[in-house]
């Protein structure tokens, strides 16, 4: 049965949670508090025998017709969430008999609670018979998931809660997909996915082995694919943002940082579109660096994080192609302009221009890359033309345009097949020759001369791939 109608609200708490703690950031209560404000009475609504559905679970929602009464406790133990989850901010600050109430609360039903306050996602009302209008439980998803959203990152905030959080794979699933979903809320533009990436990075590091991290990845379709895709359209969002929103942004590429840590999870962003998020990223970084102190910070996380694993993955070098024509050089360029009196940002900078474009120059596919990328953005002609100096820039033009030449002498000049005891090299005639699958620079009349010329030909020959631009 409910609480006891002597005790305050739920509501009536919480208001007096947040006059004590918000304004001087006071992580401790007055010692009277819990008593005076009967809370541990107020929580009992969270206690299991209250639940209509002693065991409700993630992906089974309560279909029963419920009595009044328990549409009743429904709605007080989604008020009694608000409290609990302000109570846990300050557990590691408080005395010993909060931190005692708050973990028998979590173990004697607070978790359930928020499993079948979720309900599969779906409204409850939408799920839960109802025999009448009139008895309409009066509480939208949006209202519910809120709840449920500032409970779980509470609990992660605390160690002592975020250790019982951890355990339980249906809690740990039940952010994810909170997470992912990113309901909307009337005035709280992302409210759910920047507040519970807090929880997602509490419960990936908290863990001590990768229990955790596939509970998250299992409970959205598409696992790790969709996790990424979730972080990297959220610093989409936040990039393109007017205003930058530059503690949300910077946030976000911490996050996306920890989670590169995470195999399965870089796997997963090397086969998503992070590419075009990182251009994006460092463009608004550069057109704001003026008005941004920590740009220059944020710039270099970028680097690290998203746009350096991405153009060193894989097995070949289709992701500089990609990345080449989707304007790298001209964003790196341009970055290069606005921040360079940072040292850490002209390292990471010249880092991606030295050792990475400048070698794989000597792949004709990445050259025709960046052939067109000059001629349609003139990063080149930008660069002669400013006042700059950037000694990256002339060693890339001048290796370019060495490559450039070297290309156009052996398209112009008739070559002989690439196997000297060919007999096609005895006659004075021009053949048409084809170009070895693996470096294409060494030609061959027929698929039999390559195969004798094998034996010497791969001492030198090198796929396009990360092995061969290093």
């Amino acid at each position: 049965m409910p609480a006891n109608r002597s005790v305050p609200s739920a509501a009536v708490i919480a208001r007096e949670l947040d006059r004590l703690t918000i304004p001087t950031q006071q992580k401790k209560l007055p010692s009277t508090f819990l008593q005076s404000f009967s809370v541990k009475e107020r929580l009992k609504d969270l206690s299991v025998d209250r639940l209509p559905e002693p065991n409700p679970s993630l992906d089974c929602a309560c279909t029963k017709a419920l009595t009044s009464a328990e549409r009743t406790a429904v709605k007080l133990a989604n008020d009694a969430l608000l409290v609990f989850s302000r109570l846990a901010y300050l557990i590691e600050h408080d005395n010993p008999s909060l931190r005692s109430m708050m973990l028998q609360m979590w173990d004697s039903g607070a978790w359930k609670w928020m499993l079948f306050l979720y309900n599969s996602g779906v409204d409850l009302n939408e799920s839960i018979s109802n025999d009448s209008e009139s008895e309409r439980i009066p509480l939208t998803r949006q209202v519910v998931t809120v709840a449920i959203v500032d409970a779980l990152v509470g609990c992660s905030d605390s160690a002592t809660l975020g250790k019982r959080l951890i355990r339980v794979p249906d809690i740990v699933a039940l952010t994810a997909r909170l997470w992912v979903e990113d309901l909307p809320i009337p005035g709280r533009v992302s409210m759910v996915h920047k507040e519970l990436t807090f929880a997602m990075y509490h419960i990936m590091s908290d863990s001590q082995d990768d229990t955790a991290l596939s509970s998250l990845m299992d409970a959205v379709d598409g696992g790790a694919d969709t996790i990424i895709s979730a972080a990297s359209n959220h610093l989409r969002r936040l990039a393109s943002s007017t205003p930058l929103v530059l503690k949300d942004l910077n946030s976000q590429l911490q996050f996306m940082q920890f989670i590169t840590k995470k195999p399965a999870l870089r796997d997963a962003m090397h086969r998503g579109d992070t590419l075009s998020i990182a251009l994006s990223v460092i463009n608004a970084l550069t057109k704001n660096s003026v008005k941004i102190p920590t740009g220059h910070e944020m710039l270099v996380s970028c680097l690290d994080a998203i746009l350096l694993p991405h153009l060193l993955s894989g097995a070949d070098v289709r992701p500089l192609i990609q990345s080449i024509n989707n304007g790298l050089l001209r964003t790196i360029y341009d970055a290069r302009v606005a921040f360079d009196r940072y040292e850490e940002c002209r390292g990471a900078l010249e880092e991606v221009v030295i050792q990475i474009v400048g070698p794989s120059l000597v792949f004709r596919s990445v050259l025709h890359a960046v052939e067109r990328s000059e001629n349609k953005t003139n990063f080149f002609a930008s660069y002669r033309s400013g006042n700059s100096e950037f000694g990256e820039w002339e060693t890339l033009h001048e290796v370019y345009q060495q490559m450039v030449r070297f290309k156009h002498s052996l398209d112009e000049h008739p070559a002989p097949c690439g196997f000297m005891d060919c007999r096609t090299n005895e006659v004075d005639m021009v053949i048409k020759l084809q170009r070895c699958g693996k470096c294409q620079y060494e030609k061959y009349c027929s698929q039999e001369c390559q195969k004798k010329d094998w034996l010497r030909h791969k001492l030198y020959c090198r796929r396009e791939d990360a092995g061969g631009t290093s």
